[in-house]
């Protein structure tokens, strides 16, 4: 997509960036007298944000380590805290395709690939340092492109300046989109601490990466939307995205986690319209269900869900991964008598489709017979595991997918 700056004129437009406050605030103010989006909260359906930038949007584990960016801590609020117990709401998804290093110029030329192509009806653009290089006139102009190319494409828009740190922006995007703030508090993000990790897993399969940028499509039920239990912590999903990007070089993967707590196989096949068809060109599919099903499915019907849902998954080209859920505690009553035979379930699927397996009910259980202190100290509650428990089974899927690189986020795990 051209610019409406040539690229060979972009140094011209750089290194003037004292205005850079004043050219926000103008635009900002132009346009929000013209466009509200606070009503997607209204939609049933086509609801997804997709949030843009640089660095600051970004939220890089350089920065943040494992607590959640602007985007994460947006996403937990209108698709889990404003949900209530609506489905449909809760498939409020959110995409990050920021990158450290673009300015508002390199995202308009971009425009088509970090926006346009998941047809969100939200377009969050986080301006940071990137964009304190450039004129006033040429910032304004940036913003107000960005603004008429999410409007083409029937989005709202919302420029709005980094505040200093993920938690305060996400609660300044939240406020102007008419949504309610984060229950994540600065105490909060303190709960959990990095240590040299211990435990290494054992390879599952090769998974093939591309010369270039790759989709990550993550499905599955509440352990995998990673909401609420975490404390403002990442998901394993998040935790990949930071691991993908950063250390592995691959800034321009996008990982789409469009994991709905509730969410059942079966479910799942029936809403294929708004969780896979809109992204099933994903080049990696990573899959969990169980945890759900298990109280209220049959077994054997559950494994041919799984594998109806691998075969549609493979129709489309590409890889497949299979996750068995976790081990829940005694508390969870008829979950815990069931989920070992529907974990089970998804070993016979991953073989029958011939697809990766990460075992998490298998290590997990290990854990436990080692340690039943150490094993609880990565769950939430009976069913849900916290920060420390999505840490691990990130780790041990970075292990069975061999993609493990020393001295990276794959050697640290939470105490």
């Amino acid at each position: 997509m051209g610019s409406f700056v040539g690229n060979e004129n972009k140094e011209l437009y750089t290194c003037r960036g004292t205005h850079y406050n004043e050219a926000i605030n103008n635009f900002r103010k132009r346009r929000w007298e013209v466009m509200v989006i606070s009503d997607m909260f209204l939609k049933e359906k086509g609801k997804s944000w997709v949030f843009t930038g640089g660095s600051a949007a970004a939220g890089r584990f350089a920065e943040n380590e494992g607590r959640r960016g602007c985007a994460g801590l947006f996403e937990e609020v209108i698709r889990w805290d404003m949900a209530m117990d609506s489905m449909a709401a809760r498939e409020r998804f959110v995409f990050n395709t920021a990158r450290p290093g673009l300015n508002a110029v390199d995202i308009v030329e971009e425009f088509g690939r970090r926006a346009a192509c998941y047809h969100p009806q939200g377009v969050v653009y986080i301006s940071g340092s990137e964009d304190e290089a450039l004129a006033e006139e040429v910032l304004q102009g940036a913003l107000g492109e960005m603004e008429r190319l999410a409007e083409e494409i029937g989005a709202g828009f919302l420029c709005i300046k980094y505040q200093g740190d993920s938690l305060q922006t996400a609660n300044a995007i939240l406020k102007e989109t008419g949504a309610r703030p984060s229950l994540v508090t600065y105490e909060d993000r303190n709960r959990f601490a990095l240590r040299p990790a211990r435990q290494v897993f054992e390879k599952a399969g090769n998974l093939k990466l591309k010369q270039g940028p790759m989709r990550w499509l993550f499905i599955g039920d509440s352990i995998t939307h990673g909401a609420l239990h975490t404390y403002g912590f990442d998901s394993l999903p998040q935790l990949w995205e930071k691991y993908i990007r950063e250390d592995w070089g691959r800034e321009d993967d996008v990982v789409l986690n469009v994991g709905v707590s509730s969410a059942t196989a079966e479910e799942f096949l029936g809403r294929l319209d708004v969780r896979y068809y809109p992204y099933s060109d994903a080049d990696v599919v990573v899959a969990m269900f169980g945890t759900n099903d298990c109280v209220i499915s049959d077994v054997q019907a559950f494994r041919e869900q799984l594998v109806q849902i691998g075969r549609i998954i493979e129709a489309k080209g590409s890889q497949l991964v299979l996750r068995t859920p976790p081990l829940v505690k005694p508390g969870a009553a008829q979950r815990a008598v069931a989920l070992p035979a529907f974990a089970g379930a998804v070993r016979e699927a991953a073989a029958e489709l011939g697809v990766i397996l990460i075992d998490h009910e298998k290590h997990l259980g290990e854990l436990r017979q080692k340690s039943q202190e150490g094993w609880e100290a990565g769950m939430n509650d009976d069913v849900h595991p916290n920060a420390a428990g999505q840490y691990w089974m990130f780790r041990e899927l970075a292990y069975g997918l061999d993609l493990v690189k020393g001295q990276s986020m794959v050697s640290l795990e939470y105490m």
